[in-house]
């Protein structure tokens, strides 16, 4: 009796700690698994942000690219307000050489007028000095009037510069923000790996069940 307590023992104890490995292996597997699953989860995370961030750089360098032709453009611009600033304003200055010697002829030909009609005394002093009146009347109208075209042409040089500059900026502001690089994301704890029931806890078990069989079955022999 005593031995097939002993057997009985040791089998329960050979069971016990079969399931006892099952189930850290067990366990050691979902752990493991659920690590794998998440380190795949990171390295998608950051595939998917290595492929954002390379449509970002090309986004960012077409943008670039763009900025820079309009400010070619923004320049290319002002260089023809400019120049047509500066084609009218020269138009207005030779306009005005030719009055003004067109004037000055008119009043070299009325004094050589009054001069030839061989007059004396003051009436014909005073038409001599009309005509050179009247010259520099017409001459100080066409300083005036050149005048008046140079701030005007400065005013409107002006204004063409602060339009580029305007334009400049405008194209500025519509630069996106340079892309970050992205960081790597954080890599999930690797899983400690459990320990099971030893064999040395086994065998103390089935020495242990062996011990008390046999007690029991000698106290049982000797009743």
């Amino acid at each position: 009796m005593g031995v097939g307590t002993a057997a009985a023992g040791g089998m329960q104890a050979i069971g016990q700690h079969q399931q006892q490995q099952a189930a850290v292996a067990r366990s050691n597997a979902i752990a493991q698994q659920q690590y794998q699953r998440e380190m795949q989860i990171a390295a998608a995370r950051d595939q998917e942000k290595g492929r954002v961030y390379q449509a970002e750089l090309k986004a960012d360098t077409a943008a670039k690219n763009a900025y820079y032709a309009q400010l070619t453009a923004n320049q290319a611009e002002a260089n023809r307000a400019l120049s047509s600033s500066s084609q009218k304003l020269n138009e207005k200055r030779a306009g005005a050489a030719f009055d003004a010697q067109t004037k000055l002829a008119n009043a070299i030909q009325a004094q050589g007028q009054v001069l030839a009609s061989g007059k004396a005394g003051q009436s014909f002093l005073l038409q001599a000095m009309d005509s050179q009146r009247q010259l520099g009347f017409e001459q100080a109208q066409i300083n005036q009037t050149l005048y008046d075209a140079s701030a005007a042409a400065g005013v409107e040089r002006e204004g063409v510069l602060l339009d580029q500059s305007s334009a400049d900026v405008a194209a500025w502001n519509n630069l996106p923000a340079a892309p970050l690089s992205p960081e790597a994301s954080f890599l999930p704890v690797k899983p400690i790996k459990a320990q099971g029931p030893s064999g040395l806890a086994l065998a103390g078990n089935l020495v242990s069940g062996a011990a008390s069989a046999y007690g029991t079955g000698y106290s049982l022999d000797r009743a």
